[in-house]
């Protein structure tokens, strides 16, 4: 038992949980053992501090809601400070003795006089009482009455905002879950007040049986004399009864600043709220100026207080005129510059790509020529698409106008920085087949050298249904180009905020399993690993996977980019799946060992971390075959990876990434034993001895047979 006790006391500071049990078996214990009396003045210090740190957070609070753990604390310290009452009941009726605090207190509150200590201490129980328990259980009882009534409408108002897309489906659910939680708070809360009213009306009860009991002790056990022992118990018992009820007073203060207080859209503290509101009235404030300094004139009245009172409404009503005048003159000049600056329309477009991760921009003529609903269905598709793809949520994308953009160009920005710009001509159709049909077809088309697109004019829409040849409208055209931009920049819509909802949904199947990942490593390291998984675009569908992965390893690898490829290793048969064909047969073009040689020893450790540097001619080789490459597959349309080793396949994928080449790279253990492995070149970079006869053949890439 002894061992079990201590190991509970030494784990205690990392467990907040065992905090609460300890204390709560502390008062169980007091109810029943003797405390010695060094231990009983301990915990009456611990009651009280506690009690004054509850009322400064209850202060300081911008929301009830920052509080919600409030009507749990009551429980907890009124079942506390109950205990501590029979104990200290128990050392004052068996021993005339309950500590020191307890008899300076009562001393010090009783100074020679036994009925002003009564009164005082009638007075406290009942200002207690009648006014703040029972005024804050009644404005609990209404807000939770109030609060659970408009639920449904407030339910109602989340769901037309979601259905107006004012809102998105992640402030939907934030939005239900702070109603839901307000709700339980406020029913909790009225519940709580009536501990704190049965609190005030033992201390009343209690009071009366230490006196008595003290008194009768002392007459008839102790042989006291009947003022000896009157002095004696009254002392303790209202030293006692002080003691437990400054608390109990500071407790139900607390409880009535939070429930009495209202949300605004300031979101305060308490003491900034009421003095802003306070002095928001210039009028008020003089007038009560003047009202105090004929108030001073009354006869009979002391002037100084008036007259100091006056003066300072007085200076507090001209020093706000001036902080107002100086606030709207800063915002004036602000307008006024900005204005000047840059145009009406183009402002407005800032403040809406700085609010959207993704923003889509159309010129004027852009945006009359296209349908907008078919435009918005087809963003909306492309959305859909590439969340079910990638396992991420995708804010809504609205088309907005920009002036400034050329006839018939758009613009998509990410976080604000124009990502992709072009000209589309919506009097042409883009070919969606094989450009063998539309040939046989004998439908005039042309074809773009730069691009290798076909367009197809407007007016043969008819000729390509009847023939069955596909084709994509301009707002097609749109949505495809931002599939892509959505696909390439999919790492950029993974925050702190996004990952914190992915693990909160998560948490409501695999509490466990979220809390172990979040013991061994935090958010930002576990954003930071989704995005390295999206920008090489792999799914981060699979959230349990990816979180089993980084249970197991967070603890022992503690650089993020290493525990992505942990990670990687976890998700291989998602990653095999990706680039394989109907076969399950993934092509890939084999990094050779002495090529992983070179580049392994090419790798220098910096200050930010390891970098690939390659020398002039190594970098040119090496960039020259993945060309080849890259020119190859778009040519087959097939998606074959570059296959090489764990250690170095992270700097492979940034070197192709610096040099604008989009080539998934694989490592030997994003191989599943369930897919097959083909061979289809070999990636070689010659030593330095071999660069001459190299030279003359003119590259080392080398095709399979």
């Amino acid at each position: 038992m002894a061992n079990v006790l201590r190991n509970l006391i030494v784990r205690t500071p990392a467990h907040p949980d065992y905090m609460v049990a300890l204390m709560l078996l502390l008062a169980i214990a007091m109810m029943i053992m003797p405390i010695p009396i060094i231990v009983i003045d301990m915990l009456i210090g611990f009651n009280l501090g506690f009690a004054i740190l509850l009322l400064m957070v209850a202060l300081y609070l911008s929301t009830p809601l920052d509080f919600s753990s409030l009507p749990g604390v009551i429980l907890i310290s009124t079942v506390f400070r109950l205990a501590l009452t029979i104990a200290t009941t128990r050392l004052i009726l068996a021993e005339g003795d309950a500590g020191s605090i307890i008899h300076t207190f009562g001393d010090f509150v009783i100074s020679g006089n036994i009925a002003v200590g009564i009164v005082i201490f009638l007075i406290v129980t009942m200002v207690q009482f009648m006014v703040l328990a029972k005024g804050a259980e009644r404005v609990a009882e209404v807000s939770a009455r109030f609060t659970l009534d408009a639920l449904p409408g407030k339910q109602m108002a989340i769901d037309a905002e979601l259905r107006n897309s004012h809102i998105d489906q992640h402030e939907a659910r934030r939005r239900r879950a702070a109603l839901e939680q307000e709700s339980q708070f406020h029913a909790a809360m009225d519940g709580a007040m009536k501990f704190v009213k049965g609190d005030a009306i033992a201390g009343l009860i209690v009071i009366c049986i230490n006196m008595l009991g003290g008194i009768s002790i002392g007459l008839l056990s102790k042989g006291m004399s009947l003022d000896e022992a009157l002095h004696k118990y009254t002392l303790l018992t209202i030293g006692d009864a002080l003691i437990s009820q400054i608390p109990a007073l500071l407790l139900s203060i607390t409880a009535a600043t939070i429930v009495t207080r209202v949300n605004g859209p300031s979101k305060l503290k308490l003491g900034a709220d009421i003095v802003n509101q306070l002095t928001a009235s210039t009028q008020a404030l003089r007038l009560a100026a003047c009202v105090l300094l004929l108030m001073g004139l009354v006869p009979g009245f002391p002037l100084p207080p008036f007259v100091i009172m006056a003066v300072l409404f007085a200076a507090t009503s001209y020093v706000n005129v001036g902080t107002k005048a100086g606030k709207a003159t800063a915002k004036t000049g602000a307008s006024v510059t900005a204005s000047a600056s840059v145009p009406a329309q183009v402002q407005k477009q800032a403040v809406h790509a700085e609010a959207l991760p993704i923003a889509l921009f159309l010129s004027p003529n852009l945006t009359l020529s296209i349908d907008k609903d078919e435009l918005e269905r087809c963003i909306a598709h492309v959305s859909t698409l590439v969340s079910a793809d990638l396992g991420i949520t995708i804010p809504r994308i609205p088309a907005q106008v920009d002036q400034q953009l050329s006839k018939s160009q758009f613009r998509v920005d990410v976080d604000s920085v124009p990502v992709e710009r072009d000209v589309i001509d919506t009097t042409h159709l883009a070919l969606n087949d094989d450009v063998a049909n539309i040939e046989l077809s004998g439908i005039p088309f042309r074809q773009d050298p730069d691009t290798n697109r076909v367009w197809i004019e407007e007016g043969n829409t008819a000729a390509l249904k009847a023939a069955g040849i596909g084709y994509h409208r301009p707002s097609e055209i749109l949505a495809l180009r931002l599939h892509s931009t959505l696909t390439r920049y999919a790492q950029r819509l993974v925050g702190i905020q996004e990952t914190r909802q992915l693990l909160g949904r998560m948490e409501q199947e695999y509490p466990d399993l979220v809390k172990e990942v979040l013991r061994t490593t935090t958010i930002p390291r576990i954003a930071e690993v989704l995005r390295r998984l999206l920008d090489e675009g792999i799914p981060i569908r699979n959230t349990r996977l990816l979180l089993e992965a980084m249970a197991e390893w967070s603890e022992r690898e503690k650089n993020a980019v290493l525990l992505t490829e942990y990670v990687r290793a976890t998700l291989k048969r998602q990653i095999c799946f990706r680039y394989a064909n109907a076969h399950r047969v993934v092509a890939a073009f084999i990094i050779e060992r002495e090529t992983e040689d070179i580049v392994r020893g090419a790798v220098r450790e910096t200050a930010v971390g390891p970098y690939l540097v390659l020398d002039d001619w190594q970098s040119e080789r090496l960039l020259a075959q993945f060309r080849q490459i890259h020119s190859t597959i778009a040519q087959s349309q097939s998606q074959p990876v570059i296959l090489g080793s764990m250690d170095i396949r992270r700097f492979v994928r940034g070197f192709l990434t610096r040099n604008g080449i989009d080539l998934p790279v694989l490592s030997y253990q994003d191989l599943a034993p369930d897919f097959t492995i083909q061979p289809i070149g070999s990636i070689k970079l010659p030593a330095a001895k071999d660069r001459a006869q190299s030279s003359e053949r003119g590259g080392v890439f080398t095709a399979a047979s």
